[in-house]
């Protein structure tokens, strides 16, 4: 009889919840899968002719499958308000890490209405969202996702940046972005801490406690991303120019001073009919760098994209170069990435692409890797 009481009792709340709810919640989903292999003449500026290798061919299971729980409600005054909670694979029950700080790994509420957009919560940054990310584009979305560094080992220096700090990343933040008015938008954020992300625990020391944190861009403070675009169309023509300045500042460790982040970032679009061409620049200078060298710093990405779609086809080309000054290196280090993918939409979000990338890094004049990778991949989006 008890179980009998206890199904009532279910049935009832179950009623209750379905016809109290205020908000209605939607769901979706993302799944990914690689196939991959890598011709490796150089690791850690080694030759691999003479030296043993790493095997890193085989399957991976990606990096951005996820299930998102979308909620919407209108206020009273007419302001409508989105949560929107991802779970990521792995990234909550001990298994691989590769989502931990990324910002499709998505918790936050926003409130719209004819103001704009105020968001809340571990999110992508304002650059993230309105910049033009030529990275993505081409099938595969290489090299932004970062799945080719699957299959091959890259260099332990550092090469420079080819997206600003923050980009991707879900720390803490607030967030405003303007509706679009003849064509131009605005945003701005801020976020306390590039550290406080759902990586790390709760009341953890927001200061960065080793040098490298400081100089790989890891744990600035009281970050500001601000951001101003134009989108127009002329004559069947899409043009589009974005500009963003981000700051930040640094701690000091073991009486050592670091410089503040400054960085501005320019990003442009050319589409035309199926075809859409992107270009972005990311400036860093000498930020996250001691203040007490003077040969370090410099640093700069470049990225050049386009692709190409035709019927159910697309297929694209991707170009990424950087480069740092390292100090007491007379040449600066330099990476340099070449992606071209060809996909093909299946229908029902299954899609199948695959890509050659060709990747070389070096410290000054020091060949540290020289790989070429081809990966597979299969996703299905619902």
């Amino acid at each position: 009889m008890k179980y009998i009481y206890r199904l009532l009792i279910l049935g009832f709340f179950a009623n209750f919840i379905a016809y109290n709810s205020f908000a209605e919640v939607t769901f979706s989903g993302y799944q990914e899968f690689f196939a991959g292999s890598s011709d490796q003449s150089t690791r850690t500026a080694l030759d691999m002719s003479t030296n043993t290798g790493v095997s890193q061919s085989g399957l991976s299971n990606g990096a951005y499958t996820r299930l998102v729980a979308t909620a919407s409600a209108t206020l009273d005054n007419g302001i409508e308000v989105i949560g929107v909670y991802s779970i990521m694979k792995d990234d909550k029950s001990g298994g691989d890490t590769d989502v931990l700080g990324i910002s499709t790994n998505q918790n936050d509420i926003s409130l719209s209405g004819g103001f704009g957009t105020f968001t809340i919560g571990n999110t992508g940054s304002t650059g993230s969202m309105m910049h033009y990310r030529a990275s993505t584009i081409i099938p595969t979305a290489e090299p932004d996702g970062g799945i080719l560094a699957h299959f091959y080992s890259g260099g332990s220096n550092t090469y420079g940046r080819a997206d600003e700090v923050g980009y991707a990343e879900d720390s803490m933040k607030v967030r405003y972005m303007s509706n679009v008015y003849q064509g131009f938008s605005f945003g701005l954020q801020y976020g306390a801490s590039l550290r406080s992300t759902p990586a790390r625990t709760s009341a953890s020391d927001m200061n960065c406690t080793t040098a490298s944190d400081i100089t790989g861009h890891g744990c600035y403070s009281d970050v500001i991303d601000a951001v101003i675009k134009y989108e127009g169309t002329f004559d069947g023509i899409t043009i589009g120019a974005t500009y963003g300045m981000i700051g930040g500042n640094t701690n000091i460790i073991a009486g050592a001073e670091y410089n503040d982040l400054e960085a501005d970032v320019y990003t442009a679009n050319i589409g035309y009919d199926n075809f859409t061409l992107q270009y972005k620049h990311a400036s860093h200078g000498d930020s996250g760098q001691l203040k007490s060298t003077t040969d370090d710093g410099d640093d700069v990405g470049t990225t050049i994209c386009g692709v190409y779609t035709f019927g159910n086809s697309s297929a694209g080309v991707c170009g990424v170069e950087t480069e740092f000054s390292e100090t007491g290196v007379s040449v600066k280090n330099e990476s340099s990435q070449m992606v071209y993918g060809f996909g093909y939409n299946l229908g029902g979000g299954v899609m199948i692409e695959a890509a050659y990338a060709t990747v070389e890094q070096s410290q000054g004049s020091t060949k540290d890797t020289d790989a070429d990778v081809i990966i597979s991949k299969i996703s299905f989006g619902f």
